[in-house]
């Protein structure tokens, strides 16, 4: 920290947003921030003979009533020196000029360089950087090995194409009566984990995206995005593979996770996250024997020429810098204590996540996690990410109403067209394209 010591002679005070409570939502995350960071934090300035509070401000609501909240106080003037803010909000906030740029404070911090390109271009909007992961994850399919066993198939299990998929799926619809086969993510109310854990990891293995880099528009028609609405017609209305009431009721989300737990579902699409905390033996829905009883499988492409043999997409969270802060430089100094390896493993060791920095990746309790060592191994060189593009947001909630509409019972092109009008309510016609 460049700043003089004159000015924080008198106590200081920064706050630290983040949208997880502790004994609630992200209750693991919010033991760290509280309990170790802080602390830590508090402790490292006094060191330095500065005297700064920070003021935790928990929250434990669904992620887009935190957002809400976070962009209104901001643009009121007001608002945390500190966020942990889902990055794919960072080109949105970017532009709206929600979060400051970062610059002048990575380039002078020596482990900036040890972070893997993804990850800086995750916090990064345009030429600016602003938000620094703190960690990121993969999506696979997370399967009940015991209720694998009592169908007849056999552990452990990888399929390689969408009918390998189906296939498993139609064997434990007929052999286990009342076990919901496969969830892959759909609707309104689960918000951004339909996107990444249900369409895109669909559309992936199908050889498409959502945005054409090479035309910069977005795509709102193409052969690929028919397989995927017409895969989600497969598991939820013509074979009801899955339970399309699930996908549009309210908690959703949490339904699903609590079906997993109780053994009412078979197969669950979703991300690191879901193993390493809500159904591990100390998470939000466990799974004591959780080692022993879940397995995972990559999700596999469509199987036909010219797609990929597995579909994955990642993201992350990070801390950013509210612009409405007078003390930028002890925010930052904040967001360094945060991800220093001793401070962060301890995160790590409750709530595991794939590093992406190298000092992080070398120490013993990463390197002893099998888990996190397999599936980043697996997966990473399968791995994207989600275009960096302010409108991303609103399209994505088009995409959650497109597989809304689809296990709604409303047709593949009804569906497609609503989603094509709705993409070009937000960028318009010259901004999307349809392909061959």
């Amino acid at each position: 920290m460049a700043a003089s010591t004159s000015i924080f002679a008198e106590k200081v005070s920064i706050s630290f947003s983040y949208n997880s409570i502790k004994g609630g939502r992200g209750s693991q995350s919010a033991e760290w921030v509280e309990d170790i960071v802080i602390p830590q934090f508090e402790k490292d300035m006094k060191d330095k003979g500065l005297d700064v509070e920070v003021k935790a401000l928990p929250s434990g609501v669904a992620p887009e009533d935190w957002k809400m909240q976070f962009v209104l106080d901001v643009k009121g003037g007001i608002g945390p020196d500190v966020a942990w803010i889902d990055l794919f909000w960072v080109p949105e906030f970017a532009e709206a000029k929600l979060i400051l740029p970062l610059n002048k404070y990575v380039e002078a911090w020596s482990i900036w360089d040890e972070f893997y390109d993804p990850a800086k271009k995750a916090g990064s909007h345009k030429d600016d950087v602003y938000a620094i992961m703190y960690g990121s994850d993969v999506r696979m399919i997370y399967y009940n090995k015991e209720l694998f066993k009592k169908a007849g198939i056999a552990i452990p299990w990888q399929p390689y194409s969408w009918d390998g998929l189906l296939t498993t799926a139609r064997i434990i619809k007929e052999k286990l009566p009342g076990v919901i086969p496969l969830q892959i993510n759909a609707g309104t109310d689960m918000g951004e984990a339909t996107t990444m854990q249900g369409l895109y990891m669909v559309l992936l293995g199908a050889g498409g995206r959502l945005y054409d880099w090479g035309t910069n528009k977005w795509i709102i028609d193409s052969p690929m995005l028919r397989d995927t609405v017409d895969f989600y017609k497969k598991v939820y209305i013509d074979e009801k593979l899955g339970d399309a009431e699930m996908q549009v009721t309210a908690k959703s989300r949490d339904k699903t996770f609590e079906a997993f737990q109780q053994e009412k579902m078979a197969m669950l699409v979703e991300g690191t996250w879901f193993y390493s905390s809500v159904i591990a033996p100390n998470g939000s829905v466990p799974i004591p024997d959780r080692d022993e009883r879940i397995g995972w499988a990559a999700m596999p492409g469509k199987g036909t020429l010219g797609t990929p043999t597995f579909a994955c997409i990642s993201g992350g969270t990070g801390f950013a810098v509210s612009p409405n802060t007078k003390n930028a430089d002890l925010a930052f100094e904040l967001i360094k204590t945060a991800l220093r390896p001793d401070v962060l493993v301890k995160l790590f060791n409750i709530k595991p996540f794939s590093p992406i920095y190298q000092e992080f990746v070398e120490l013993p309790e990463v390197k002893a996690n099998k888990f996190i060592a397999d599936t980043s191994k697996a997966l990473m060189p399968y791995t994207t990410i989600r275009p960096a593009k302010p409108e991303y947001p609103e399209i994505s909630y088009q995409a959650q109403l497109l597989t809304e509409q689809i296990v709604m019972g409303v047709s593949p092109e009804k569906a497609l067209e609503n989603y094509g009008q709705g993409v070009i309510s937000i960028v318009g016609a010259e901004n999307v394209e349809k392909l061959k």
